[in-house]
């Protein structure tokens, strides 16, 4: 009972008023005075709250012998109540959140910082939704299956992939180097959305980290190296010999 008064509490009935809702769903059909007995609500405080839920949608009452009979919303009724309203509201919140995120040429880059697997999770699938025309990407086999169950059939998905099998889109799979190997347990990600939005990082599970740009220069830096990883995958194969371990050598000596 506690906690089911705590929940409603959240959706914005009062103390009385959660307690004169799970009364009335409990007892269909009683007087104010009944239920002020029932609910342990004060005699006092009942019509408040009964008022209260009426004006919520929560609570109805029928006529009879000039009495009230009072009734409360079905609980199915009352969850689909409040997930409209609470749609409603996250709607009017992204509408005055994004009047906040207007961005002259001279204001500061930030960058935001996810170090939650489900905020990732939760940006990298919302990124994806909102994406209009194109998405590029650098991933993993975790960050592909997101990305596969939320874009849209219109957008141009491009750019290469780590370990995935036969991927679809304008993917191709980065051959398996000694590189590749050495990523397996960071497995570094990158997604582009419409040239405006990026989130990047890796989702290895002991220190799972992402960040979230909208500065356009780092968006087109990060976009020219996974267009020469894509490059160099593409015309890498047509070496006859194999050129692995030199390239292993010539890579340590740059980032030494």
């Amino acid at each position: 009972m506690n906690q089911m008064i705590t929940i409603l509490k959240r959706f914005g009935l009062s103390e009385y008023g959660s307690k004169a809702y799970i009364s009335l769903v409990q007892n269909p059909g009683i007087t104010a005075y009944k239920l002020s007995e029932i609910s342990n609500v004060p005699r006092s405080k009942i019509y408040e709250a009964l008022n209260k839920l009426e004006e919520q949608g929560l609570a109805y009452f029928n006529l009879k012998d000039q009495k009230k009979y009072y009734y409360a919303l079905s609980p199915e009724q009352t969850i689909q109540l409040f997930e409209r309203k609470q749609n409603e509201e996250l709607i009017q919140l992204e509408t005055e959140i994004n009047k906040l995120n207007t961005v002259t040429e001279n204001a500061q880059i930030q960058i935001e910082v996810l170090t939650n697997k489900s905020t990732i999770i939760d940006n990298v699938e919302y990124a994806i939704q909102k994406a209009e025309k194109q998405i590029t990407v650098s991933i993993w086999p975790d960050i592909y299956e997101i990305i596969t169950k939320n874009i849209n059939e219109n957008i141009h998905l491009q750019g290469i992939t780590f370990q995935v099998d036969q991927p679809k889109y304008d993917l191709i799979n980065h051959r398996y180097t000694n590189y590749v190997k050495s990523s397996l347990t960071l497995k570094p990600f990158v997604v582009i959305v419409d040239n405006e939005y990026m989130i990047y990082g890796q989702t290895d599970e002991t220190d799972m980290r992402a960040y979230i740009s909208r500065d356009r220069t780092q968006i087109k830096m990060m976009k020219d190296y996974i267009w020469h990883d894509v490059l160099v995958n593409k015309y890498i194969s047509k070496f006859e010999e194999d050129i692995e371990d030199e390239i292993t050598l010539k890579r340590k000596a740059f980032f030494s």
